[in-house]
């Protein structure tokens, strides 16, 4: 009989498991997460982790219902799980890649607009408006 492995109290389910976001917290960048794992029992908030944080920005929110991968850190006082992180969503046969190219790159939004690299040929769509700033614009 295989038993689970503790991390300062808490056990590996309870410290990394799929939830699906419910809501937007209080705190800029930070979701609160459903865990079907726990009678649909919310957390609290978890940080949403970014690529970058500092001088460079790069800002993403998964929308609500979005399954999302989480993990909790222990709590300092070795009684259950502490402060946690929604580490990314990832596709799934509900919500499957609208790529499938392995070179693409791309950033497709609900309102319809999106931004497509394929291998250097871009192609952007504004499903309202597009606005571009910079003290010199050269087209071709």
């Amino acid at each position: 009989m295989a038993t689970e492995k503790n991390v300062g109290g808490a056990s590996l389910s309870e410290c990394i498991f799929i939830g699906q976001v419910s809501a937007y917290g209080k705190a800029p960048g930070t979701v609160i997460v459903r865990r079907p794992d726990k009678d649909d029992r919310t957390t609290t908030e978890l940080a949403v982790m970014s690529r970058c944080t500092k001088e460079t920005k790069d800002y993403w929110m998964p929308d609500i219902d979005e399954q999302v991968l989480c993990i909790l850190l222990p709590n300092a006082s070795g009684k259950g799980p502490g402060a946690g992180f929604v580490v990314g969503a990832f596709y799934s046969t509900v919500d499957p890649p609208k790529e499938y190219d392995t070179s693409v790159r791309s950033i497709r939004y609900k309102d319809g607009s999106y931004i497509v690299n394929n291998n250097g040929a871009m192609e952007i769509h504004a499903s309202k408006s597009l606005k571009i700033t910079a003290p010199r614009i050269d087209l071709n």
